[in-house]
């Protein structure tokens, strides 16, 4: 009988600040690095532990409003998202929410499109598993002119189904981020 092989691979990934293309948002953002551990089991029973690297990252998207604009309008795209606000500090002004539960989509975007928790089978684990999401929004003028919103989220995944309590890491693809800031613009623009 042939054992099989198991080959693990090591990626080293570095993340800098980066800019769009032309014609598409500013934007910028800062790595925050965390490790997760796993263990892979071979058929002959023999266990190998991998270590990976998961990146969460602070998108930072440009506006032409004013700080006090963007400030204005930001609950309101939180409402329209369906998020709830838990956190609100005017002096900072950041905003979002640091505990959020929900499932399957927001604002009737399908979570895949959001966040990446890997797959059971054929099926995006982001789909079916309940997630708990932190996302946090903070408006910061910007020394060119307009402001900087600045979008963090995090997240992990539960299946719904077992009765398993472990929780898988799930990453965010940038495209919530850039939807709120969208979205900021949008009313921004319509003041």
């Amino acid at each position: 009988m042939r054992s099989p092989a198991l080959a693990v691979i090591a990626i080293v990934v570095t993340s800098t600040a980066c800019a769009s293309s032309a014609g598409g948002p500013n934007t910028s953002s800062t790595p925050t690095q965390t490790t997760a551990t796993g263990r892979v089991v071979s058929g002959d029973g023999s266990t190998t532990q991998i270590n990976a690297m998961n990146i969460d990252t602070d998108v930072r998207l440009f506006s032409t409003g004013t700080p006090d604009q963007v400030w204005a309008v930001l609950p309101v795209v939180y409402a329209e998202l369906g998020i709830p606000l838990s956190m609100n500090n005017s002096a900072t002004k950041t905003l979002g929410n640091t505990g959020w539960r929900t499932r399957r989509a927001i604002a009737k975007v399908p979570m895949q499109r959001y966040l990446e928790c890997g797959s059971s089978g054929t099926i995006a684990n982001a789909e079916t598993y309940n997630i708990t999401m932190s996302v946090i929004t903070t408006v910061r003028p910007n020394a060119s002119g307009g402001s900087v919103v600045s979008t963090a989220v995090t997240a992990s995944g539960r299946n719904p189904v077992t009765s398993n309590s472990n929780e898988v890491r799930c990453v965010s693809n940038g495209d919530l981020e850039i939807r709120i800031r969208d979205m900021v613009q949008k009313r921004v623009e319509a003041m």
